[in-house]
Formats: C-alpha cells, sequence, structure tokens
C-alpha cells in the first residue's frame, strides 16, 4: 500500500480512507499558501485558490488510475503556480482504456434491454424513435466530455467508466470539505483547551 496521501492500489474512490487522503491533501495545500498572502487575495482569488488546492487534493489522492485524474492534474500543472499542489502518483497510466474497475464494470456488462408489451408501432415510427434516442444520447455523451476533465478524448465506454469514477470522488470531495468546515465552525470546549 502507500501512505495516506499518495496513490494506493486498494483505495475507492467512496471510501473512508480515500475520504481522509483528500481531506490530509486539502490541508497540505492550503497550508502551503501562506498567510500573508491570503491575507493580500481578493474574494475571487481566493474562492478560486481553495479551488485549486481541492481540485489537486482530489487527483492526488486518486492517482494516476482514471484518465480524468491525470487530465486534472496536467490542467493544474498547467500554469505553472500549481505544481506544488500535486504530489506525483505512484502507479503508471494504464495503456488499455478498460482497466479501472469502474471502467470494467461499465465496459464488461452488458445490460439486457427490458421487453415491454406495447402496441405495434409502424416501421417509420421506430426509425424515428430510434433517431431520436441516438441524439439524445450523443447530446448527453457531448455534455459529460465538457463536465469530465479530459472527457473530449475519450470514447464513450471510456467516458461512461471514467464519469462514474469522476462522480464517486467528487461525492468524497464534498464530504471531506463538509467535515473539515463542520471543524472549523464547531464550538471549542474550555475542557479541551485547559488540558493543553
Amino acid at each position: 500500500m502507500s501512505s495516506a496521501g499518495g496513490s494506493s492500489l486498494g483505495m475507492q474512490p467512496g471510501s473512508k480512507r480515500f475520504r481522509h487522503a483528500i481531506l490530509k491533501n486539502l490541508l497540505l495545500g492550503l497550508g502551503k499558501g501562506s498567510a500573508a498572502a491570503s491575507r493580500g487575495m481578493g474574494l475571487h482569488e481566493r474562492r478560486s485558490a481553495i479551488r485549486r488546492a481541492a481540485d489537486a487534493a482530489l487527483a492526488t489522492a486518486r492517482g494516476a488510475a482514471p484518465r480524468w485524474s491525470r487530465s486534472l492534474a496536467a490542467e493544474l500543472s498547467q500554469g505553472g503556480r500549481d505544481e506544488h499542489l500535486i504530489r506525483p502518483a505512484r502507479s503508471a497510466p494504464s495503456s488499455s482504456e478498460c482497466k479501472s474497475p469502474m471502467s470494467k464494470m461499465v465496459c464488461s456488462k452488458r445490460i439486457p434491454r427490458r421487453r415491454l408489451r406495447a402496441r405495434p408501432k409502424s416501421r417509420a415510427t421506430a426509425k424515428a424513435a430510434g433517431v431520436l434516442a441516438r441524439v439524445l444520447a450523443r447530446r448527453r455523451a457531448r455534455a459529460l466530455r465538457e463536465i469530465v476533465p479530459g472527457g473530449r478524448g475519450m470514447d464513450e465506454c471510456t467516458l461512461l467508466g471514467e464519469t462514474l469514477d469522476y462522480a464517486v470522488s467528487l461525492k468524497a470531495q464534498v464530504e471531506a470539505m463538509q467535515l473539515l468546515l463542520r471543524t472549523l465552525q464547531a464550538p471549542k470546549n474550555p475542557s479541551m483547551l485547559k488540558n493543553q
């Protein structure tokens, strides 16, 4: 295995250990910006810095296995100023697109079509429904490609697996940030202060 902040082959995106890795990386990323520099920042600059630190924490905690993580890390290190937020991942990227557990699940299983009893349709109606379904599927895939980091270069099978992995990872990121917020907003216990 690896350290809590690094990539791990056994770390699942929805696990408690993964959320702790995000939280640790986020605190490290936020701590690297000095307090003096943050005082001089405006609201938008501060919000942007927190977002970059949160994205870097997510990409670092997830490692190099998913393409979205590598793409997000590349985007953050492109500007040069956020390179300190990204730590190199331990595992090398895989050559096959359907190697990660999430995308394997999407790529390998065929979803059986449910047969519904409906009145018979004419060939023209069935053809129009098929064309409409393909247009909607392409539109949704195009929207996903804009949302998922690195999604523009993915085929549909890879895109579905990466989207699932990214969504679960984002949920863990939100939970980690909510935990941090609750901790920062918690009232200080006077008895704990006496013991310190």
